[in-house]
């Protein structure tokens, strides 16, 4: 057998693995949000890490709400779990892998869903997932998201090194997280925004809770969900792809849209989204 097509020993493939996660988290850390970064990094998992399946989450107070999910073999089978992932946001007293790696910020590998107890059963009946990974992802100390990921297109099993990487693969998108916000603020100030008082901003799916004065106190103005399509929109999503992501029709995107050109006193959406991403603040936590 030729040297070049031996196959990887154990410690080989590990630090091969380990080389993607690094790659893969300088593209995160070049982007210009964190509602992309929250957009791309399932993706970056899958392909970083070696996952089939992957999903972002945001944690809000007790509750686990989607943000992110990538399934590069099946996009439609990925759309339909994404909706009722959106529209659950189970507790996380319901899902005990995931309250553990919230509270102990530590990655939980479950290996049989057929017979594990304490799963937030709808989702994984949906999902059809055999076994899978959840790691914490942290800010400031405290636990913001979830990063699942599975093999499910394979049927490969997942181990300890499996777990250790997507939770090293979390880490680094917090880490990310912090940067792109520092990043925006450094920008905003040195554009002349004199006086930036940060709120607080929390992870979401094309979706931050902003609350500044001063240059981006205009955003105060909008409800939750026009953020919600706003962000979208500053990832260039169509009003139909809008629609299709917050499951409401394409006139009441429309709705939304001339809603937040109005409350911005922006002419136009891209002039909007210039204001969004120029007012991205460090994040900071009550």
């Amino acid at each position: 057998m030729d040297v070049l097509s031996r196959p990887l020993g154990p410690v080989a493939e590990a630090a091969r693995r380990l080389r993607g996660v690094q790659r893969a988290m300088t593209r995160l850390s070049t982007l210009d949000s964190v509602a992309r970064l929250v957009s791309a990094a399932p993706r970056e998992a899958c392909r970083a890490v070696g996952f089939d399946r992957a999903m972002l989450s945001h944690i809000r107070g007790d509750r686990v709400s989607f943000a992110s999910v990538s399934f590069e073999a099946d996009p439609v089978m990925a759309a339909d779990f994404a909706r009722l992932a959106r529209a659950v946001r189970p507790r996380l007293d319901c899902c005990a892998p995931e309250h553990e790696a919230v509270v102990r910020q530590m990655p939980v590998l479950v290996r049989d869903t057929q017979s594990a107890t304490g799963l937030f059963r709808p989702l994984t009946h949906v999902a059809r997932t055999t076994a899978y990974v959840v790691a914490p992802i942290v800010r400031d100390g405290h636990t913001v998201g979830l990063l699942h990921a599975d093999a499910f297109g394979t049927g490969r099993v997942l181990d300890e090194l499996d777990r250790e990487l997507l939770w090293t693969f979390a880490t680094g998108i917090g880490w990310a997280m912090d940067d792109i916000t520092a990043r925006g603020q450094r920008q905003a100030q040195g554009a002349g925004a004199s006086e930036v008082e940060v709120g607080d901003v929390r992870l979401g799916g094309a979706e931050l809770d902003v609350e500044l004065t001063g240059t981006g106190g205009r955003l105060n103005t909008l409800t939750a969900r026009e953020h919600e399509v706003l962000h979208l929109m500053s990832d260039g999503a169509s009003n139909a792809a809008i629609g299709e992501a917050l499951v409401i029709s394409q006139a009441t995107v429309k709705s939304h849209v001339r809603h937040i050109l109005r409350k911005l006193g922006a002419s136009n959406r891209t002039e909007a989204v210039s204001l969004l991403l120029a007012t991205s603040p460090a994040a900071s936590r009550r």
